[in-house]
C-alpha cells in the first residue's frame, strides 16, 4: 500500500541522516581535517544521490501489484531501448510489432 511505502521511505531517510551523523562523528572524534572531512561528505553523498538515481524493478514493491498485461507492456518498454542497439532486434520490432512483445 502506500502508506507501507510511505513509511519505508521515511525509514530509509531517518538511516540515511543516522548514517551520515555517525560519519560526521567519527570524523570529528578522529581529528580529520575539515578540508578532508569535507571531501568525504561530500563523495559520500554524491555516491548515494547516483545510486538513488539507479531504481531497480525490485525495488519498488508497488510494481508487484500490476496486472500481467500492464507487467508485460512495463517491461517491453523498459527494455526496448536497449534491444533496439541490436540491428537485427531493431528490424525485427519494425516488421513485428507484436513479436518484441
Amino acid at each position: 500500500s502506500i502508506t507501507a511505502a510511505m513509511t519505508q521511505l521515511r525509514s530509509l531517510s531517518w538511516k540515511f541522516d543516522k548514517s551520515l551523523s555517525l560519519l560526521r562523528k567519527y570524523l570529528r572524534t578522529n581529528g580529520i581535517s575539515p578540508v578532508l572531512s569535507i571531501r568525504i561528505l561530500r563523495y559520500v553523498e554524491y555516491k548515494i544521490s547516483t545510486k538513488s538515481q539507479d531504481v531497480r524493478e525490485s525495488d519498488v514493491q508497488l510494481l508487484t501489484m500490476l496486472s500481467d498485461q500492464l507487467r508485460m507492456e512495463l517491461t517491453q518498454e523498459t527494455n526496448e531501448p536497449i534491444l533496439s542497439h541490436h540491428p537485427f532486434l531493431s528490424h525485427f520490432a519494425i516488421v513485428s510489432r507484436n513479436a518484441i512483445k
